[in-house]
């Protein structure tokens, strides 16, 4: 379950901080942010950390979620 459980997080944690990057590079409407991206780079994985954390803390505490994953094991 904890291997399932960080898979997802470091999975989640990749897309979020893709998506950070496209945002602060690709989009056409580039903020005056886009001068330090190196600031950017550093905070985006840890703007999307801390509500992935919760995110996971509240499904693997979900009994049903338990429930799946083990019908899912066998």
């Amino acid at each position: 379950m904890k291997a399932l459980a960080r898979v997802i997080l470091r999975q989640l944690l990749f897309a979020a901080w893709l998506l950070a990057m496209w945002v602060l590079y690709c989009t056409p409407a580039c903020t005056p942010a886009c001068t330090r991206p190196i600031e950017h780079l550093i905070a985006a994985p840890f703007a999307v950390l801390i509500p992935t954390a919760v995110i996971m803390r509240r499904l693997c505490s979900d009994p049903r979620f338990m429930r799946w994953l083990d019908e899912q094991r066998q």
